[in-house]
């Protein structure tokens, strides 16, 4: 009996049996996403640019763009610690609702581009629906490849996140921790 304990206690303290939060996301996050690119991308990111965007794509392209829609205005560049909060969010399971659709339209008012190196993941961000798109595209692709989904559970962490890069906006400053019915 007192093997078993002793093989019991020396598995718990090599992490055998215990949860490894270093495997990163869930398969069904790694999907949603796009992949392992775009999850090292997230992951790994070292500064974030933040912009307010126009809620409708145009037919033709406007200049620059985030996520397919049209910058209208930028905030200052953010650093490593914020896209690590941004990746936080974004890699977590407990952020995402994949059993449900809403019926609204997605119209997103702020848009974060993360940067690893020379590559990037577009995130555009829709707080009357609380969803998110996740937009990239490989340096030898034309067309964006985008995701789209849920994320109630996380809507007071994000509003948090873009209160903190648009601090001189009072549409963002207005934002809920709760999204009104």
């Amino acid at each position: 009996m007192r093997y078993l304990w002793f093989v019991a206690a020396v598995a718990l303290a090599a992490g055998i049996g215990a949860e490894d939060d270093k495997k990163g996301p869930s398969e069904k996050v790694r999907a949603f996403l796009g992949g392992e690119r775009v999850v090292g991308i997230i992951a790994g990111a070292t500064r974030v640019e933040v912009f307010r965007v126009f809620p409708e794509k145009p037919n033709e392209p406007m200049g620059k763009e985030c996520g397919g829609y049209p910058v209208i205005s930028t905030g200052k560049e953010r650093d490593r610690e914020f896209a690590g909060k941004v990746a936080a969010i974004l890699l977590d399971e407990k952020t995402y609702d994949f059993e449900k659709a809403k019926k609204c339209k997605f119209e997103p008012g702020v848009g974060f581009r993360l940067w690893r190196e020379k590559d990037w993941v577009d995130v555009t961000l829709c707080f009357h629906c609380d969803e998110l798109e996740i937009s990239s595209k490989k340096p030898d692709e034309k067309e964006l490849r985008t995701s789209h989904e849920d994320f109630d559970a996380a809507r007071a962490a994000l509003v948090k996140l873009v209160k903190e890069a648009f601090p001189d906006d009072k549409e963002i400053q207005a934002l809920e921790d709760k999204r009104g019915k």
